[in-house]
């Protein structure tokens, strides 16, 4: 039943990280949970990209707090990735959303260092709200106090620090989250031994070769977060959404 195969920014090996083209093949490969980034447009909304620019991944330039909805809709995030996905937008989260909540798939919405004064955790928690998805989706962040205001607006959802294992189980700890993400190469035995007896649930990033698959089974990780979810759900031996739930 363990552990969990997470699509980072979605099926990012085969379409363009944190499109709509990437989110729709991860589901479409059976995956268990999908991971995404969002930033505050300069209105607030929240969009879905993993940098604070949109220098690296779509045809424009700038940073996209700095700019219009209207305007990051407008930039090409897929032909950079391959010229097969030309025209692939920037989506915003509500649009992840509306794809996504009526599968049993998971979201793992990260939030990204922003801007001070952006109400991002806020919005994020109101919008798991609205979609009836705030006891189902993990909020995760680097950012201890963006975690802190989700909690301050929506207590019910669950909440991940991302970072490394130590460092972050103590603080997990410290603050009673139910889960801690943690780069692959911070976590051995003892730390998920240590979690799991303090109720911590224990995800590593990003693990992107199968054949290490019964490695971290061993270790007894709940989840793994991978740019490769089809190899890795296949090497897991295509354990169901359903069933792994």
């Amino acid at each position: 039943m363990r552990p969990l195969i997470e699509a980072h920014r979605g099926d990012s090996s085969n379409a363009p990280e944190n499109t709509l083209a990437a989110f729709r093949r991860a589901l479409g490969s059976g995956v268990h949970s999908i991971e995404l980034d969002v930033h505050p447009a300069m209105d607030g909304t929240l969009m879905v990209i993993h940098d604070d620019t949109v220098n690296r991944t779509t045809d424009g330039s700038g940073y996209v707090w700095d700019m219009a909805v209207d305007e990051l809709l407008r930039l090409d995030a897929g032909a950079k990735f391959d010229r097969t996905f030309a025209g692939e937008k920037i989506p915003r989260l509500s649009d992840v959303l509306e794809m996504v909540v009526p599968t049993p798939v998971l979201l793992n919405v990260e939030i990204k260092a922003t801007p001070a004064g952006a109400l991002v955790p806020q919005n994020v928690a109101r919008l798991l709200r609205r979609f009836g998805k705030e006891r189902e989706y993990i909020v995760s962040s680097f950012d201890l106090s963006s975690l802190l205001r989700v909690r301050a607006i929506a207590p019910e959802i669950a909440l991940a620090l991302i970072g490394n294992g130590p460092e972050v189980l103590a603080s997990a700890r410290r603050h009673g989250f139910p889960w801690i993400h943690c780069n692959y190469r911070t976590v051995d035995k003892g730390l998920v031994t240590a979690a799991h007896g303090h109720g911590v649930r224990v995800a590593v990033w990003t693990v992107n070769h199968p054949d290490m698959l019964p490695y971290w089974r061993a270790l007894g990780v709940d989840k793994i977060c991978t740019n490769r979810p089809a190899l890795m759900l296949a090497a897991s031996g295509g354990l169901s959404r359903s069933s792994a739930a």
